[in-house]
């Protein structure tokens, strides 16, 4: 499974990327995150863009976990794709594009590439590995990459005037349009939508682990999750900064059914 809804805490008054993909990630406890999170450095040396991503904000040479290339010599009129190959052995591999590159970040940039862990999921059910769903090395990360997908899609047509748009994806093998929404940097505090992302990814795994007609255990725990997280998304209360580039100050909006209603 392949992380395809990542994206990047950047200025874009200096970089703009898009339609990024990660491979190889594991979201075990001894795996090649942070919380969900990378942090990315750039560098501009004649043209050439030499990109590290970390899996700890120190950015320390032991926590580099990918690197990559980037010619940037005709970004004028086409985005530069940046390959990415692992390294210190973490299995992170993908690709990225450079839509636009005015200056090198000013700081290391957050990357967001899953909403929750597998010590998120464990919160709710205690013993993954034992689920015929687990892999061993990656543990739970196909299904948290299809849930993150999912919530970040469903909050972006939830949000669509917040976000600039319903959740079209940035499809990595378009080279030539830029793409700018949905623009999930507004999202001033993702951990907002991780309770929807663990419920809909213990529904998705309950439901492989089940794989058959009747009742079972599994079957049950899919219904129960499924409807944890029907009750995360109608509790959804997010804050926006609505200005990423500017305004630093986040906005609230609620989710659709959160809003009174006053019948006449």
């Amino acid at each position: 499974m392949s992380f395809d809804y990542c994206f990047a805490y950047e200025d874009r008054g200096r970089i703009h990327t898009s339609r990024w993909v990660l491979n190889g990630v594991r979201t075990t406890a001894t795996g090649n995150l942070k919380d969900g999170r990378l942090w990315m450095t750039a560098a501009d040396t004649d043209g050439t863009v030499t990109v590290n991503l970390y899996k700890d904000p120190a950015c320390a040479a032991s926590d580099k976990v990918a690197t990559g290339t980037a010619d940037i010599g005709g970004i004028a009129d086409v985005a530069a794709r940046c390959t990415l190959t692992a390294a210190n052995n973490s299995g992170l591999t993908g690709e990225f594009y450079f839509e636009a590159y005015q200056a090198d970040p000013a700081t290391e940039v957050e990357v967001l590439v899953v909403l929750a862990m597998d010590a998120d999921l464990s919160l709710e059910y205690g013993d993954l590995s034992t689920l015929p769903a687990y892999d061993p090395t990656t543990g739970m990360a196909v299904y948290l990459a299809a849930a993150t997908k999912k919530t970040l899609l469903l909050a972006s047509q939830l949000f669509r005037d917040q976000m600039g748009g319903c959740g079209a994806p940035e499809n990595r093998y378009r080279t030539a349009a830029s793409r700018d929404c949905p623009d999930y940097r507004v999202l001033a505090n993702p951990d907002q939508l991780q309770d929807a992302c663990v419920h809909w990814a213990l529904t998705l795994a309950f439901g492989r682990s089940h794989e058959r007609a009747g009742q079972s255990m599994y079957s049950e725990l899919r219904n129960y999750h499924d409807e944890k997280r029907r009750e995360a998304i109608d509790s959804w209360n997010i804050a926006f900064n609505t200005d990423p580039d500017d305004n630093q100050d986040a906005d609230e909006t609620r989710h659709p059914s959160a809003v009174p209603v006053t019948r006449l």
